[in-house]
C-alpha cells in the first residue's frame, strides 16, 4: 500500500474537499501508518521451457522384402483394427451415396411425372377453352345473318 500512500500525501489537495471527506482521508492515512506489515509481491511461479521435439528416425528391421518387422502385438492389432475401421467407412460412404443417388432419381420421376400430367391438363383445357370460343363464334354469325 506504500504506493497509495505517496499518492494519498502527496497528490491530493485536501484542503479544497468538504469536512467528511477529510475525516475519511485523514482516518485512511492513519490505518495505512498502523499497518506496516511487509508482504513480498505476488510473482509467478516459472514454468519449465517446453522441450523441442526430437525427430530421430525410428529404425525398423526389415527382414522379408517389402514387410516391416517389429513393433508389439497391440501396436499391429491397433492398425488392422484402424484399416478395418477406414475399409467399413468408406463402403459405408459408398452405400449412403448411392442410396442418395437412387431417391434423387425417384424424386425427379415423380416431379417429372406431375410436370407432364399438368401439361396433358393445360392442353386439354386450352382445347376445350378452343372448342367453346369457335362454337360462340358460330353461334354468334348464326345470329348476325338472321
Amino acid at each position: 500500500m506504500h504506493p497509495v500512500r505517496i499518492l494519498l500525501t502527496q497528490h491530493m489537495p485536501v484542503n479544497e474537499h468538504p469536512e467528511q471527506m477529510q475525516e475519511w482521508y485523514h482516518s485512511a492515512l492513519k490505518e495505512l501508518e498502523n499497518k506496516v506489515k511487509h508482504y513480498a509481491p505476488l510473482i509467478c511461479e516459472k514454468k519449465k521451457p517446453v522441450p523441442l521435439k526430437q525427430y530421430t528416425p525410428k529404425i525398423v528391421k526389415v527382414l522379408e522384402f517389402g514387410r516391416k518387422q517389429g513393433g508389439s502385438k497391440k501396436e499391429q492389432e491397433r492398425k488392422q483394427l484402424i484399416q478395418k475401421h477406414k475399409r467399413e467407412l468408406k463402403g459405408a460412404i459408398r452405400e449412403i451415396r448411392k442410396d442418395n443417388q437412387f431417391l434423387a432419381r425417384l424424386q425427379l420421376s415423380e416431379i417429372m411425372e406431375r410436370d407432364t400430367a399438368r401439361k396433358r391438363k393445360v392442353k386439354e383445357l386450352l382445347g376445350s377453352l378452343a372448342t367453346q370460343e369457335g362454337e360462340w363464334k358460330a353461334m354468334k354469325r348464326k345470329k348476325g345473318k338472321n
